[in-house]
């Protein structure tokens, strides 16, 4: 059950055991375990979660070709179904107090957690070419492991930062030998040998739209001025924390993901981190079994802490 407790600025904050910042299938299956455990659980869910970008869940056993927003709603309603609450709310800051606890900065809202749990995601950073809102997360793709399958032995052309483009063409081209990676840039001596080696053409132009027909991707358009078929597109993009509560909380790496251990635990304590928040190239299956993984971990800290608490009680 909730409780009440006196925050800095003298007015009465409502204290949980956990909050969740995060909405998505890490976050829920987070709050699913700890919910389950009797454990008062706030999930805060800021808005579109980044699942929602495909039209069809791939690469989690079960689920193949569910509809996003179906899974994500069935997954609410079980959290919510066992004592948890989700609040569409944005938070704002996290601060670490010196008992230990954190206050969370909700709009309208007064906050005290025990345990933190960051589900917060990350986001594509993606080059301002024509076409490409109507193609994302259909027929251009960050990763074929997702959904490499529905699409198999078909064109392939692969595109985007040139650190990466290398490895992403080789990987792709697992699923299909018609690859073709597009740009200006040089490899060195061991990428250009893994795709010649491979059977990948080396396209020296930029990508600079999508060309649709018929509401269907059919080629790539570049800065020289020519057209290139394919039936996928695969772009290897930046990828960034979808917050900066990480940041402000515990030690992250350098791309700003929180640095966790096996279990999710972060180097402050009572501070977990989950899912894309973490390890930016976990797919919807990790995510999940993240969530799941730092449930007992959450629980455990707890236990150690009421532990703590009633000793001190006694010796007082």
């Amino acid at each position: 059950m909730n409780k009440h407790r006196r925050s800095s600025n003298g007015k009465d904050s409502e204290l949980v055991d956990t909050v969740i910042v995060g909405g998505g299938i890490a976050g829920l299956s987070a709050a699913l375990f700890i919910a389950r455990a009797g454990r008062s659980t706030i999930v805060y869910d800021a808005g579109r979660s980044r699942i929602l970008t495909v039209e069809r869940v791939r690469e989690f056993i079960g689920f193949d070709g569910l509809n996003p927003g179906e899974m994500l709603t069935k997954a609410r309603q079980e959290v919510l179904r066992n004592g948890a609450q989700i609040r569409n709310a944005t938070v704002r800051k996290i601060e670490p107090r010196a008992d230990g606890l954190f206050n969370v900065s909700v709009p309208n809202e007064l906050i005290t957690a025990r345990t933190i749990v960051l589900a917060t995601g990350l986001v594509d950073e993606l080059p301002p070419l024509t076409g490409l809102r109507k193609a994302w997360g259909r027929d251009l793709h960050i990763c074929p492991c997702f959904d490499g399958g529905e699409f198999r032995n078909q064109r392939f052309v692969v595109f985007g930062l040139p650190g990466r483009l290398a490895q992403l063409g080789s990987w792709v081209s697992m699923w299909s030998p018609h690859v073709a990676v597009v740009t200006q840039h040089s490899f060195d001596a061991n990428s250009a040998e893994r795709l010649h080696l491979l059977g990948i053409e080396h396209v020296r132009d930029e990508v600079t739209g999508l060309i649709h027909k018929d509401d269907r991707l059919v080629a790539v358009s570049t800065e020289g001025g020519t057209e290139i078929p394919c039936d996928a597109a695969w772009i290897a993009t930046r990828l960034t924390p979808a917050s900066n509560l990480a940041a402000s909380l515990c030690e992250v790496d350098e791309a700003g993901f929180a640095k966790v251990d096996e279990h999710g635990r972060t180097n402050r304590p009572g501070v977990f981190a989950i899912g894309n928040a973490s390890n930016p190239i976990a797919h919807l299956a990790h995510a999940a079994a993240a969530g799941t993984e730092v449930g007992p971990g959450v629980t455990m800290y707890l236990l150690e802490a009421l532990i703590s608490e009633r000793r001190a009680a006694f010796a007082g």
